[in-house]
């Protein structure tokens, strides 16, 4: 037997054993009689000591104003849980069992804590473990309230002795394992080359198209009219099926615009994600109608197996996420539809000028907008003693900060390295570009992504660019110093106030998240809830609505878990070695491309230490085009000619 197919054979192995062993938890969970004694006791029906001004009623305990009531509670079992009544309202619980902090509650400087807001803010009473896995003996646990006096928050409490879900902890080990054996087989899987025949470029846009595809998608998101809508609806359809390379230009320009929907049908659906629709239709057909399939599925190559990889991890994570119907939502706006494009953009085989185009061309019109909201003082952010901050089409300028240094990356690239009237035209989307970055006054942009993305594009370059890269930096370190003396910036060396002081308590928070669900996370689109009604500390309670952990390790491990991080860790890897190469191409347009990409996604990977990164709508659209794009220009024959 071959090497190839012993490894073959060794992965489908495993993955069949993970998947009966799976179907066996399933099954255990289910019918297998739990062996656990459960008794559950009120305020009025407990043995309790309680100290300070406690209230009793039927609907349970209330503490005072002033804080510091305790109540000590002595029990016999091995877990113990707090039934409380939760709402939007910010008080705590603070546990002790046996004199130490409680083993199931995330800690601060004070000890373990229960938080009693709830996850949604809706009002709802449950049962929340405090302490497991203890000796099945007599304990001690002390609560101590902090705050949410008027909201009867003490329920009651239950003891448990035994463990009622003795096979639950092998379910995400014996996933995680599932997900490994699946992408092992998928990297050993490969029918024939990775790279493409030859192939002629097919012809590029006539020149009416572009104005009657513009017309045509204007019309039908501002129409008001139930019959053009429709009319234009189809118009559009008819454009992308023709066109596919049309629709996915159009996708990547739209993108950035997801907060304004159009409404169709009773609900409301971005451009972009109406866009990637049509154009699944259009490619479906011609692959299913031109037999092209099964030439894709051979050209598949590491880049794509660690996509499909986190698409398969995505997916197992929404089957168990907390708050299900979220995270569909983001599995299909920010993980499936991304895929999709880069399934698209990769396998086309129409010039990819348009592509990038459209991309920077949606750029420079949220750079546009947002200098003239700038200029008229309009949907601006008042930040600091007064600081006035872009935020364009965003709700938050470090949006706007975010995306624009994808585009500024491009942009500067072609204008360094072009050639023709590409370099001219993104020559001229510098400034615009640029200017809304500053005036942004993202700190995350202004101080690691953009920074990082020129020297990355300078040291690809190499020479005298990596010179020049390095002296750009230190003319603009000197130009920030006045920005440091600033209330904005000049927190940023405080860890005990401002921004400093809270992301520094979100990142605790976090990793604790992190580590009580270390193997798929919490789901897609869950660390909200999960924060602000479980790990958010005490100290940081002026910010409960955060929906992430502004760091793209814990962003996908917190989501993802360790398989998000490995998924997240191979498409980074691959996408490098498809694409470190390229920086020496011969043609000067193809060239300043493949650097404009790789600066783009090392600004990503910066700027993503401290902020968002992955886990946005146009900010997945765009990592999906980085990749199908390199991809495109690593496959051989292609034909990059101008249009």
């Amino acid at each position: 037997m071959g090497t190839l197919r012993l490894r073959r054979l060794i992965w489908v192995s495993g993955l069949v054993l993970c998947l009966a062993a799976l179907a066996a938890l399933g099954l255990a969970e289910r019918y297998a009689p739990p062996a656990v004694e459960t008794t559950f006791y009120t305020p009025a029906t407990g043995t309790a000591r309680w100290e300070g001004a406690w209230e009793f009623s039927p609907l349970g305990a209330d503490p005072s104003e002033g804080g510091g009531d305790r109540v000590t509670i002595p029990f016999t079992g091995t877990a113990f849980a707090l039934r409380v009544r939760r709402g939007h309202y910010r008080g705590y619980f603070y546990v002790t069992v046996d004199g130490a902090p409680a083993n199931r509650l995330p800690r601060d400087e004070r000890g373990a804590y229960l938080v009693l807001t709830s996850p949604d803010y809706a009002p709802q009473v449950v049962t929340l473990p405090v302490a497991e896995g203890l000796d099945d003996g007599p304990h001690v646990a002390v609560v101590v309230a902090e705050r949410g006096w008027d909201q009867w928050p003490l329920v009651g409490w239950e003891v448990r002795r035994g463990d009622p879900f003795p096979f639950r902890r092998w379910r995400e080990p014996v996933t995680a394992a599932a997900l490994l054996c699946l992408a092992g087989l998928a990297a050993t899987w490969r029918a024939g080359p990775s790279r493409t025949a030859p192939r002629a470029a097919r012809r590029g846009f006539a020149a009416w198209l572009w104005p009657a595809a513009v017309l045509t998608l204007l019309t039908f998101y501002l129409s008001p009219w139930p019959a053009l809508t429709a009319a234009a609806g189809l118009a559009l359809t008819g454009l992308v099926l023709w066109r596919l390379d049309l629709g996915l230009a159009l996708v990547a320009a739209t993108a950035p615009f997801y907060r304004y929907p159009r409404p169709l049908c009773g609900k409301r659906f971005a451009l972009a994600e109406i866009l990637v629709l049509l154009s699944l239709l259009s490619w479906g057909l011609r692959q299913v109608g031109g037999g092209r399939w099964r030439e894709t599925l051979r050209r598949c190559n590491g880049l794509d197996y660690g996509v499909l990889l986190f698409l398969l991890t995505a997916v197992a994570a929404t089957a168990w996420a907390a708050h299900r119907h979220v995270a569909l939502r983001e599995l299909r706006v920010m993980i499936v539809e991304p895929a999709l494009f880069y399934l698209m953009v990769r396998t086309d085989e129409s010039p990819v000028w348009p592509l990038i185009d459209l991309f920077v061309l949606g750029g420079v019109l949220v750079a546009v907008v947002g200098l003239a909201q700038y200029a008229l003082g309009v949907n601006i952010i008042t930040a600091e003693a007064g600081f006035r901050r872009l935020r364009s089409v965003y709700g938050s300028p470090n949006n706007a900060g975010l995306y624009l240094g994808r585009v500024l990356a491009v942009t500067l690239a072609f204008a360094l390295f072009g050639t023709g009237r590409r370099r001219v035209a993104y020559g001229l989307a510098v400034p615009p570009v640029g200017l809304a970055i500053l005036l942004s006054f993202s700190k995350g942009a202004l101080l690691l992504g953009v920074p990082v993305s020129l020297l990355t594009l300078g040291a690809l370059a190499g020479g005298r660019w990596l010179w020049a890269a390095l002296g750009t930096l230190a003319a603009g370190a000197v130009a920030v110093i006045p920005l440091l003396r600033t209330p904005r910036f000049a927190s940023l060396f405080d860890p005990h106030r401002g921004t400093t002081f809270f992301r520094l308590q979100l990142w605790r928070a976090a990793w604790d998240m992190f580590r009580d669900h270390p193997w798929l996370g919490v789901g897609p689109d869950n660390f909200l809830y999960l924060y602000r009604s479980r790990y958010i500390r005490p100290a940081a309670w002026q910010e409960p609505d955060l929906s992430h952990p502004h760091d793209i390790l814990l962003d996908f491990g917190c989501r993802l878990g360790i398989a998000g991080l490995v998924a997240g860790a191979w498409m980074e890897t691959a996408f490098w070695r498809l694409a470190l190469p390229l920086r020496r191409l011969p043609e000067p347009n193809r060239r300043a491309l493949a650097l404009g990409l790789m600066s783009s996604m090392a600004g990503f990977l910066a700027h993503g230490l401290v902020d968002a990164s992955y886990f946005v709508i146009d900010l997945a659209f765009a990592f999906a085009l980085t990749l199908g794009l390199v991809q495109r220009l690593a496959a051989d024959g292609t034909d990059y000619r101008e249009e």
